[in-house]
């Protein structure tokens, strides 16, 4: 027997401190109608800020609430994945809840286009043309220098889990569709209580925030979903539990292009299956890390090329630039890359100037880049057998 003793356990995570850069940045989008507005919103004031679940609950979102209880539930979740996360939680909807998909571009505009990935959490029936409506609205915030990636959750309770339909025929390369939900703890009781599919929405959202750009969620030595109660028992959002579902049926919702939930043979936990964004798997961001590389290769570049928008541009007595000025460019353009590359981000780049392109009658400098990025053993081969000997 221990001796008696006053014992304390450090809790980590608690003061909620950002990571250093902004891949963490995040946002989510819920639709209530304006007198369910939690107290620290507002018709005016849509948006906050959050850096913990206490600064979540001091702006009115309460555990088991009747009208934002399920919020809470996805914010809390984004922070045990997330600690340090940075979280832009918006809530728009009217008098009668209108979902409008182009409200993400509203949370976007207030975080100053610094979100990197969001959250929508929708209580309509799912539809492909919600997650083409989402793309519309990432595809305007990609022309406004503000990258997205989206993750979708919305209502599969009436849905059956064989006839989903695939989302790898549609053209939304930064949406992803989330199909997971817990299957035996707070998550499962909300589905039932609220009557529409809860998701794993807040905890997704959660690992990719968690993650570096270049890293799946899929990763099982990073990244395990449950935490002992939730999610312990898997299940998808139409209210099946994914132990019950063949292991065929599985692959096929993998191929399709869903992101759900799912444990694996002689190791304990849950884990997240599928990094995949709705477009064909030919396609280069077919799935999130892809687009997530990408968005940063192309924030970091631009923050360090804008100073030289309408700079001079000298070329020699034929006509081509000068090496100067082609190794400014370069220079400048390769900064963030190599940022990345030494990040591990990356495999390797390479920045190409045509020194002969007509920069007199065009005004116009050209940059190829070109980057290679980092695989992901989505299958490990073994081939393995007996033999007589080794030599």
């Amino acid at each position: 027997m221990a001796l008696n003793d006053v014992i304390f356990i450090k809790g980590a995570g608690g003061l909620g401190r950002p990571l250093a850069g902004e891949d963490h940045i995040s946002g989510m989008v819920f639709w209530l109608t304006d007198a369910n507005l939690p107290s620290g919103y507002s018709t005016s004031d849509r948006v906050k800020a959050l850096f913990s679940i206490d600064d979540a609950q001091a702006q009115g979102i309460t555990e088991g609430s009747a009208t934002n209880g399920v919020l809470w539930y996805h914010i809390n979740e984004f922070f045990k994945a997330a600690p340090q996360g940075v979280l832009y939680a918006g809530i728009y909807g009217g008098v009668t809840a209108t979902v409008a998909y182009t409200d993400i571009e509203l949370v976007q505009n207030f975080a100053d286009g610094k979100i990197r990935q969001m959250g929508v959490f929708d209580t309509t029936t799912f539809a492909t043309g919600s997650v083409t409506a989402l793309q519309v609205s990432c595809s305007a915030l990609e022309t406004a220098h503000k990258p997205t990636q989206v993750i979708y959750g919305a209502d599969f309770s009436a849905a059956t889990i064989g006839a989903l339909p695939d989302l790898r025929t549609l053209n939304s390369k930064d949406v992803s569709v989330t199909i997971g939900e817990d299957g035996g703890a707070t998550g499962a009781a909300l589905a039932v209580s609220e009557g529409y599919s809860i998701t794993d929405l807040g905890s997704a959202l959660g690992q990719v925030a968690f993650a570096k750009v270049n890293e799946s969620t899929e990763w099982i030595e990073k990244f395990q979903v449950d935490d002992g109660a939730e999610f312990n028992v898997p299940a998808f959002a139409t209210g099946n539990l994914v132990n019950s579902q063949s292991d065929a049926l599985l692959a096929t919702l993998k191929t399709n292009g869903y992101m759900f939930i799912r444990k694996h043979v002689g190791l304990a936990g849950t884990y997240q299956e599928n990094s995949a964004t709705a477009i064909t798997t030919s396609n280069d961001f077919a799935t999130i890390e892809n687009g997530r590389t990408m968005n940063k290769a192309v924030r970091g570049i631009r923050t360090f090329m804008l100073p030289n928008l309408s700079s001079p541009v000298f070329v020699n007595a034929n006509g081509q630039l000068t090496e100067g000025t082609v190794a400014k460019f370069k220079n400048d353009t390769a900064r963030a890359l190599e940022q990345m590359d030494r990040d591990e981000e990356i495999s390797a780049f390479e920045v190409i100037i045509n020194p002969l392109q007509d920069v007199l009658s065009t005004s116009e400098v050209e940059i190829t880049v070109k980057i290679i990025p980092v695989g992901v053993a989505r299958q490990i081969k073994i081939n393995i057998g007996f033999t007589v000997s080794i030599a």
